[in-house]
């Protein structure tokens, strides 16, 4: 179902507005190739699938289409194509919505470019009107006719009619593109490899994914797991980057031109499909909650911090099936924002200095760390108490820090200067600290800031030992 409300949401209103407003890459992080025209695009396209550089094969498909007549079906077809090679699935089968909805049949259910997109559960919903066939198990049996009678009923002659009507429909023809290399296929692995590669996965991870182009100045971290890309904030430059899973390469996001001012903090609203971000001037200015497309980084609207409640510094933002949660360090506040509402209303004033970080554990109960510990916020009776710590587990220093599974999963600065990541594990009425599990005592963070979970992976941005790059890297919760 989850997958299925991204699909709504993003729909088709959304890929529109995601071709007409695509953030362009900013300054320091471009595109490996440009084009500016539409065979050029197609060419330098077709070259980066070659050679299996699939971000760039997806992003030059995007300049493709935006330089395309409107709505032709051979440069949507082909972005559709690179938004599945380069891990992009969900944006891809929105892409063969649109093309189905115009009468144009595609190659996506038999082509080994588009098998990420038939591995969605929604694949099922809508292979049907993808490609103009009728699923097995969507027929619906034909009572067998006595003799004499009529051989189908009329029902089936129009559903067969439909169905003729469709397949009438030709092709699109896709602009050339050389047929890649076949791989040789791999050999069959024995038995004991087998079991052995299986005993490996289970003790170590995948090879962290490393890239230049941020270090130091590196904040926040999201993962969007639908589109398989992480989301980084620039500091410095006040932008927001995304990176590719599987390639490594920055591209930028949403910039200046966004609004932003110091990104400090944003989270994935994972049901609805956007980006929530909170930013603070430095120069007196308010602090301001953006809300953007996640798919595109179109900025929606922005919620500034009203006149009366300045000055504010927004330390951290969370989203609750309900609402969305700011934390105002500086402040000593926690705000409240309805999804759809232009105006931030306050929850409630907190007592304690230094607030950091912020985690939801239901839409009526935070845990805000600051200086000396962590507190425990109803929202609803607006009543606070400091989470009793344990004789042998220190829970100051947190800098960041989320809910998990009746627990604290924090980034916490170790006396060293670097850091640790923790759990912190909860009494059952979520008031005291129960003990602390240490998940990685040698951390060396590009920002305070730069963690994040989803579902049960907690990734972390590590800085290199030059520090000219960072690294993700990740830890499976259970």
């Amino acid at each position: 179902m989850l997958i299925i409300r991204r699909v709504l949401a993003v729909s088709l209103l959304a890929s529109s507005a995601a071709i007409a407003g695509a953030a362009h890459p900013a300054a320091g992080i471009s595109a490996p190739q440009d084009c500016a025209d539409y065979q050029t695009c197609v060419r330098l396209a077709s070259e980066a699938r070659e050679r299996k550089d699939y971000d760039a094969y997806h992003d030059l498909a995007w300049k493709a289409l935006r330089l395309s007549p409107k709505n032709d079906a051979a440069a949507m077809t082909q972005l559709a194509r690179a938004q599945s090679l380069s891990g992009r699935p969900l944006d891809a089968l929105v892409m063969l919505q649109r093309l189905a909805t115009m009468g144009v049949i595609t190659d996506a259910a038999t082509s080994d470019d588009f098998e990420r997109v038939r591995a969605l559960p929604a694949w099922n919903d809508v292979a049907a009107k993808l490609t103009g066939t009728v699923s097995p198990e969507s027929v619906t049996p034909v009572a067998t006719s006595k003799p004499g009678g009529p051989t189908e009923s009329a029902a089936a002659s129009k559903s067969k009619a439909k169905s003729t009507t469709k397949e009438a429909v030709p092709p699109v023809v896709e602009p050339p593109v050389p047929p890649p290399a076949a791989a040789a296929p791999a050999p069959k692995p024995t038995a004991a490899e087998a079991r052995n590669a299986k005993t490996a996965n289970a003790k170590t991870e995948a090879a962290p994914l490393t890239f230049a182009g941020v270090g130091p100045n590196a904040v926040g971290l999201a993962y969007d797991a639908v589109s398989g890309r992480f989301i980084i904030g620039d500091r410095v430059e006040r932008r927001l980057l995304v990176v590719g899973e599987r390639s490594g390469r920055l591209a930028s996001l949403a910039g200046v031109d966004a609004g932003f001012n110091e990104v400090t903090a944003f989270e994935i609203d994972a049901r609805e499909g956007d980006l929530w971000v909170v930013s603070n001037s430095s120069a007196n200015g308010p602090s301001t909650v953006h809300k953007l497309q996640l798919i595109s980084g179109r900025v929606l609207f922005s919620i500034p911090l009203a006149g009366d409640q300045m000055p504010g510094r927004f330390a951290d933002v969370a989203v609750t099936p309900q609402s969305i949660l700011v934390l105002d360090g500086a402040g000593r506040r926690i705000y409240r924002a309805a999804k759809k509402g232009r105006t931030l209303d306050l929850a409630m004033r907190l007592a304690v200095p230094g607030a950091t970080s912020m985690a939801i554990a239901s839409d009526g109960i935070a845990y805000v760390a600051y200086d000396d510990g962590i507190l425990r916020a109803d929202l609803t009776s607006r009543a606070m108490s400091v989470v009793e710590p344990s004789p042998k587990a220190d829970v100051r220093g947190i800098g960041w820090m989320k809910w998990f599974r009746g627990s604290l999963v924090a980034m916490q600065a170790t006396g060293s200067g670097g850091s640790r990541l923790v759990r912190v594990r909860l009494d059952e009425a979520g008031r005291a600290v129960r003990g602390v599990d240490v998940l990685d005592e040698n951390v060396q963070p590009a920002g305070s800031t730069s963690a994040a979970i989803s579902e049960n992976v907690l990734y972390y941005l590590n800085r290199s030992l030059d520090g000219a790059d960072v690294i993700v890297r990740k830890v499976i919760l259970k």
